[in-house]
């Protein structure tokens, strides 16, 4: 895992950010090996004279055996399209391919140096180190990717300087020293940047899905609460229509209760006729006056006392 990215950041967010790392370090290595491709035909073209050439071609075949074999390593990442922690077996598989390329740049220090032409023995130091700045260009994204490369690629053919011993090439040793120095710091510089930048977005990114997400609880919430509004504008509507329909009945009824006709108090009463006298003084018969005064209707009839003392012959046949 790579170290750069800070502990306070969440889980999440580092594996994201490596995810984007790794994504974009396989995006770019098609850069690199079409330059080692072109390197190695190169290289093989000017050392052709000074070199055995069972060498230069057993040399050539490694390195374009490495090459294939990334290449299919690139075309089945981009095919798969690995997320999540998985990733990081890409980036280990990565970290094995520039490796090998980068013992495959070391060989040449040690048994592809033209000993009897000093002019052709600087093909490989200016070769090895263009190839490894463009690495660390290439590469910076991952670090262990382009440190492997950098350091396996360049302290042979510095040691190498080193060994013939004149004052000129341990100069040019010191120097490739110093440049590995160098492009470490630089890689690390711009290793930082690029982590600096896609932590940065992804951090931007979840922020505004958090922020889609909130504006669409609250939408829904302002939904909710309009919906609510609504039932209780129709409540109140309804309410008002009862309301209405309650003062009307009520209307109604006070109406209706101002015209029913009561009888309340004391009503002189005959003791021996039943008759009731009127509010004019005059002598009615008790249903008459409870007529006058309500909405009682009498039906008449005889009880069977008053059958038996009225007509008591028709009583007694019945009886029988």
């Amino acid at each position: 895992m790579n170290a750069t990215i800070e502990t306070t950041e969440s889980p999440d967010i580092t594996l994201k950010v490596h995810e984007a790392q790794i994504r974009q370090l396989y995006k770019q290595s098609w850069i690199g090996l079409t330059g080692i491709f072109v390197n190695i035909v190169l290289v093989s073209i000017i050392l052709w004279e000074v070199i055995p050439h069972w060498k230069l071609l057993l040399w050539s075949s490694g390195m374009l055996l490495v090459t294939v074999a990334r290449s299919i390593l690139i075309v089945s990442f981009h095919r798969k399209s690995p997320s999540g922690s998985g990733i990081y077996r890409w980036a280990r598989l990565h970290v094995a391919g520039t490796t090998a390329s980068g013992v495959m740049w070391a060989l040449p220090s040690l048994f592809l140096w033209p000993s009897h032409s000093p002019l052709h023995q600087m093909v490989w130091p200016i070769c090895i180190v263009a190839v490894s700045a463009s690495a660390v260009a290439i590469y910076s994204t991952w670090k262990p990717s382009y440190i492997s490369f950098l350091v396996i690629s360049t302290v042979p053919v510095s040691i190498r300087l080193f060994s013939e011993g004149r004052l000129e090439y341990t100069a040019l040793g010191f120097l490739g020293l110093f440049f590995i120095g160098v492009l470490i710091q630089t890689g690390k510089m711009m290793h930082a940047a690029i982590v600096s930048s896609f932590s940065m977005s992804i951090r931007n990114e979840a922020l505004s899905s958090v922020l889609a997400a909130d504006k669409a609880k609250v939408e829904e919430l302002n939904g909710q609460l309009q919906e609510e509004i609504a039932k209780r504008t129709r409540s109140q509507e309804e309410l008002q229509l009862k309301n209405k329909a309650l003062e009307r009945s009520n209307h109604e009824l006070e109406v209706a209760l101002a015209n029913v006709k009561q009888l309340s108090g004391m009503l002189p009463i005959c003791a021996s006729c039943k008759k009731i006298r009127n509010d004019d003084g005059y002598w009615e018969q008790i249903e008459a006056y409870i007529h006058d005064h309500s909405d009682i209707e009498f039906s008449h009839g005889i009880c069977p006392e008053c059958a038996k003392r009225l007509y008591p012959d028709f009583t007694d046949r019945s009886e029988d």
